[in-house]
């Protein structure tokens, strides 16, 4: 079974679909007190209270848990069409999880994010990272709406598989 470590993990919606879908969550990471404390009520796994936009020293913890594949959400806030669509502070951290899926060479590997995030210039950036580890790419956006969440919400991913 794929051993899987979920990057800006939140509550634990990705973990949870991956572990539904009868993958093996080994670890998460969330750098926020409050969805790691949901996160913790939800999983037997541990969860990893790490700032992930320390690269190195992220790149070191998670390489001990040896994951096959990585997944991930990282912060949408500065992409989101509710909010001021700045690409600011919490956007540098999708260039971390490039980074990290870089210096980890995961087998896979899913980022998911706000529909906005794919013509985002860290996007961009993120996705040069990505193409220079070796990876191919498959980028999509769905409708969440269409897989039972009770509103239109577009997500984009991004999987290399």
């Amino acid at each position: 079974m794929k051993k899987i470590v979920d990057l800006f993990a939140g509550c634990g919606g990705l973990s949870m679909g991956f572990q539904d879908a009868g993958f093996n969550i080994i670890g998460a990471f969330e750098f926020w007190d409050i969805a790691a404390d949901c996160y913790e009520k939800n999983f037997e796994h541990p969860v990893y209270r790490m700032d992930l936009s320390d690269v190195e020293k992220s790149v070191e913890k998670i390489k001990l848990l040896k994951p096959e594949t990585i997944i991930g959400g990282p912060p949408c806030q500065d992409f989101s069409h509710a909010g001021k669509r700045i690409e600011a502070g919490r956007a540098s951290l999708t260039g971390a999880y490039a980074q990290i899926i870089s210096e980890i060479r995961p087998r896979y590997f899913v980022m998911e994010n706000v529909d906005r995030a794919q013509k985002s210039n860290t996007y961009a950036f993120a996705r040069n990272i990505f193409v220079k580890a070796g990876y191919g790419l498959t980028e999509i956006i769905l409708d969440a709406s269409h897989c039972g969440v009770p509103q239109k919400r577009k997500r984009f991913f991004a999987l290399a598989l």
